[in-house]
């Protein structure tokens, strides 16, 4: 009797077996069993923890749980890559000839040939895959020279022309003052000595040497016309001029006194001799000699006076003559003496004493 209180009260706790359980939001690692038909099951096992959202209870078998849907397998559609040199053009490939030779229309790369891609192919001198222009390869694919723009070791620089009045001379050398070339905007001057000779450069460049045109009379040598000057700019003597290129213009002294032993061309008195000495002065060619003269007496004005020192001549208590030394660019090598004014007052003479300068007449 008090078994079958027992089983009473236990059936009346107990769901039947025709009734639906629900999985409780812990499962458990089971097993179950079916008491006989009595509807009372028997559950063993431990509780696990359930992390699969998947898992439900299957409505039709009470305690069976099953396994909800799961994704399909993923399948490709992208082709596969494309093999450079197999003979088809794939993919990035920009040529594809099927061989690997480098030196034909497409490289082993399946690129055309192009300079900076490594590879040395006809009008390329070479090729060092990289555009740098100063390393033994330009960046167009040619070998390093003067002037072509890129200064490489060895170059003071490299302007990519041959002008010789820029900072940058023909042979990659950089301008400087001794160069013998004028930098242009930069240097006055540039004679590759700059000693502050005549007609030269003086030191620095800035600015050029004395010369014909400065105000000052430059002398050097005698012998040497160009370190010297008769004269710069003013007139040197009244009636003798100065030339562009600073030597005496003597083309409008009016007289030139050759009587007896004051000859200028050799025997006593005036003649040809004299004439051609003046026709030399006058024109400043040393080739000239005269094809026609007048004798006259001498004036008080200016002119060429007695050419021989032994000769006394004194006006105001002085030799008036002015020293101008052998002029031997004008083809006179004899000492030639010029005076100012006065030449009949300190000379006197007769009516032959002198060549007239305006009837002169010279060739060329």
């Amino acid at each position: 009797m008090r078994r079958l209180g027992w089983m009473l009260a236990l059936a009346a706790c107990t769901p039947t077996d025709n009734m639906m359980t629900t999985a409780s939001p812990m499962s458990t690692t089971s097993s179950t069993t079916d008491d006989g038909g009595t509807g009372i099951q028997t559950v063993t096992g431990h509780p696990t923890s359930n992390t699969d959202s998947n898992i439900t209870a299957d409505p039709t078998d009470t305690g069976v749980t099953s396994q909800g849907p799961t994704s399909e397998p993923t399948t490709s559609t992208t082709e596969p890559v494309g093999e450079c040199g197999n003979g088809v053009q794939e993919g990035a490939e920009e040529c594809d000839d099927g061989n690997d030779n480098d030196l034909d229309s497409c490289t082993s790369l399946c690129r055309p040939p192009a300079c900076g891609d490594g590879i040395i192919h006809e009008g390329e001198d070479c090729d060092d895959g990289n555009d740098i222009s100063t390393d033994s390869c330009t960046e167009l694919c040619l070998l390093p020279v003067c002037g072509d723009g890129w200064a490489q070791a060895g170059e003071d620089c490299d302007d990519g022309n041959d002008s010789e009045v820029d900072g940058c001379l023909s042979g990659c050398v950089a301008a400087a003052c001794g160069d013998g070339q004028i930098w242009d905007g930069v240097e006055v001057c540039d004679d590759g000595f700059n000693d502050n000779a005549y007609n030269g450069c003086a030191p620095g460049c800035e600015d050029i040497g004395p010369h014909c045109g400065d105000g000052e009379v430059y002398k050097v040598d005698i012998n040497k016309p160009k370190g010297f000057e008769y004269c710069d700019g003013e007139a040197p003597y009244t009636g003798v001029g100065c030339t562009d290129k600073c030597v005496y213009d003597f083309s409008q002294v009016p007289q030139m006194f050759c009587a007896g032993s004051c000859s200028w061309g050799g025997a006593s008195g005036c003649d040809k001799a004299d004439a051609d000495v003046y026709c030399k002065l006058k024109t400043g060619n040393p080739a000239s000699t005269s094809t026609s003269f007048t004798l006259a007496a001498p004036t008080d004005a200016g002119g060429f006076p007695c050419s021989n020192l032994a000769v006394p001549i004194e006006l105001a208590g002085v030799d008036p003559r002015i020293d101008l030394g052998p002029l031997n660019d004008y083809g006179v090598s004899k000492t030639v003496y010029y005076q100012v004014t006065k030449i009949k007052t300190s000379h006197g003479g007769n009516a032959s004493a002198t060549i007239v300068g305006s009837t002169l007449k010279c060739s060329p």
